[in-house]
């Protein structure tokens, strides 16, 4: 069977540049490599634009593939070239191509790992109550992280003794293995097992540590809750965090807030502003007159005007929750929504002055029952504000 052309393969031609060449062959073996594509044509097609990489990606090679054909490139032709699929380097040409194609970007070699590195970030979550959110408040909460050993301060060895560097990987902290397969040999890095990547270790450790450095340890922490903090916000406290390793900096602690409701159900947050709903007697809301109402900071005073309907909203600025940063400088509003109260239970005289007031509203004197009306809802009102004293 004859070979197909390899800029076919490819998706090229023979004026593509070696960049191209390198891009097709990346999107291709994502998609035909055997361990990502099951089907049966996937390893032959794997195996096909791996070698047809293999020749455009060389300039020599693809220089004889150009004059001769496959005949320029394959070791059974007379005169052979040499260099044929099984004699490719690892298989894909530079081996770090198939790398770069499945891991985002790879090279031979990584990068060592046995410098400093920064403790780890820690998380404590607390639960505030509806007034400690909105007024502010200081807290002391407990946390156990990881702190440096008093004893090695940190580097793992015990007193009077040294820092070796590991025999089996030289002080880098990897080792590298290699593997063959069929499509040639594999080269992969790994962390040392005898230094667990540190690449060097205490001649003797530490006993109160064991030779790792650093210790649990529980720590009680001061934290300042702003006014008009919310669920949901955080709290950075720098260094807070486990220590690090080699020398590394600590990591940070982050307070993540959950505020309760208001236990008395009395108040509603919405943002910065705040709800309330007045429960105001039927008279009040038909005459008019002062009511006191629940704020945040105790009661305030305002004027219910004649004939106020329930669900009427009265606001109030500068009396709902203080803005995040400000101190308290800026307030958010307080909204109060009217409910008439209607008693469940009349006395007599309630009832007697009710069901006078009902039949004065089917006179059709007006001015009348305006007159008589005044005078009823009058002592009704004078009843109950003298029961209420």
């Amino acid at each position: 069977m004859s070979k197909k052309d390899y800029y076919e393969l490819l998706g090229l031609n023979k004026s593509s540049s070696e960049d191209e060449v390198k891009k097709a062959y990346k999107k291709l073996a994502k998609q035909y490599h055997p361990d990502v594509n099951k089907t049966p044509e996937a390893e032959r097609m794997f195996k096909d634009i791996s070698e047809a990489n293999e020749v455009l990606s060389d300039q020599n090679k693809r220089a004889r593939y150009d004059k001769y054909g496959h005949a320029g490139v394959d070791p059974q032709a007379s005169g052979g070239f040499g260099g044929g699929f099984d004699g490719f380097s690892g298989g894909f040409g530079d081996i770090s191509d198939i790398f770069e194609a499945f891991m985002g970007g790879g090279s031979r070699k990584s990068s060592r790992q046995n410098g400093p590195q920064k403790g780890s970030d820690l998380r404590k979550d607390i639960e505030l109550d509806f007034k400690e959110a909105i007024f502010g408040v200081e807290k002391d909460i407990s946390i156990t992280h990881l702190e440096n050993c008093d004893s090695c301060k940190g580097n793992g060895a015990e007193k009077g003794t040294k820092i070796i560097n590991c025999a089996t990987c030289g002080g880098v902290g990897q080792v590298q293995q290699t593997q063959r397969s069929f499509f040639g040999s594999f080269s992969s890095i790994t962390t040392c097992p005898k230094c667990n990547g540190e690449g060097k270790f205490p001649e003797k450790p530490c006993t109160p540590c064991n030779g790792r450095g650093r210790l649990t340890k529980d720590k009680k922490v001061k934290v300042k809750i702003p006014s008009g903090i919310y669920s949901g916000a955080k709290i950075r406290m720098p260094n807070e965090g486990d220590m690090g390793s080699r020398g590394g900096g600590a990591g940070d602690l982050y307070i993540f807030i959950h505020v309760k409701d208001d236990a008395n159900n009395v108040f509603e947050r919405r943002d910065n502003d705040i709800y309330v709903e007045a429960q105001l007697p039927y008279y009040l809301v038909a005459l008019g007159g002062e009511a006191k109402v629940p704020t945040l900071d105790g009661e305030t005073k305002i004027e219910i005007p004649t004939g106020t309907p329930t669900g009427k909203v009265f606001t109030v600025k500068g009396e709902g929750v203080p803005l995040l940063g400000t101190d308290g400088r800026k307030r958010g509003d307080l909204h109060i929504i009217v409910n008439i109260s209607v008693p469940q239970k009349l006395s007599e005289q309630e009832r007697k002055l009710l069901q006078e007031l009902a039949e004065l509203n089917k006179d059709n004197d007006k001015h009348k029952v305006k007159e008589h009306n005044e005078g009823i809802i009058g002592a009704i009102k004078s009843f109950f504000v003298h029961e209420d004293k």
